[in-house]
């Protein structure tokens, strides 16, 4: 009994959480955005509310995919001219709370991506103390090497994000096989692939043979604390 009891509260207090989490701006114009309602967004989601705040007071968008996407709203009235929107306290001090915490996650971001670049040199520069100590990160010679090609296949000023999810992947066709590498990172979990596809798109191999080499490698990183450490690596294939 006590352990269904201890079920029922933890759902009522899931189902609670994620009903405070706020989607829209309807009601920034006049109530004061608490913490609980935007702490489990991203930078992506809380720029959404920004703009609908800024929608439903009629500012007039820039962007044609914004502009098209208010223009379908029934609500949305735009006026002439931005400069004479007038914003009042509460819509004010929402746009500003909106602000702060875009900073802090951008903030943790760009640490984060700066970490992997440290991360990344010190695999180049063949750092196992570094690595080790700092990481937490070891591996046998050829998972060692297989890593740094995937981190130097990468291209870390160039990740794109959508929402709570970074991504970089390229695909690489030699002539004999395809090899893929990839950066996600999901939250607070990094995770490095490299991956041969199989044979090469080019063609028909001139000594066909039976054996597959499609094969992955991925190695799992948590960034926690300001701090990026390696969890383990993954073979499949």
């Amino acid at each position: 009994m006590k352990q269904l009891q201890l079920l029922f509260l933890i759902i009522t207090f899931a189902n609670t959480v994620q009903s405070q989490t706020i989607k829209d701006c309807a009601s920034c114009l006049s109530k004061t955005i608490k913490q609980e309602q935007i702490e489990n967004l991203s930078i992506d989601e809380l720029r959404f509310l920004t703009n609908d705040l800024y929608a439903r007071k009629g500012y007039k968008f820039k962007s044609g995919e914004i502009d098209n996407y208010y223009s379908n709203k029934k609500w949305y009235k735009a006026v002439n001219d931005n400069e004479k929107i007038v914003y009042n306290t509460i819509e004010q001090q929402n746009l500003q709370f909106f602000k702060q915490r875009t900073a802090e996650l951008k903030a943790d971001r760009d640490q984060l991506m700066n970490e992997l670049k440290i991360f990344k040199a010190a695999l180049i520069a063949n750092d196992k103390v570094a690595l080790k100590n700092k990481y937490s990160f070891t591996a046998q010679n050829e998972q060692y090497k297989n890593i740094t090609e995937a981190l130097t296949k990468i291209n870390l000023d160039d990740v794109n994000w959508l929402k709570q999810i970074g991504l970089y992947s390229v695909t690489i066709d030699n002539g004999d096989y395809v090899m893929a590498y990839e950066l996600k990172i999901e939250k607070h979990h990094i995770t490095v692939q490299y991956s041969s596809r199989g044979g090469s798109d080019i063609g028909e191999s001139l000594y066909p043979s039976e054996f597959s080499d499609e094969f992955s490698f991925w190695w799992e990183f948590e960034w926690k604390n300001d701090t990026l450490k390696f969890i383990k690596m993954n073979v499949a294939g």
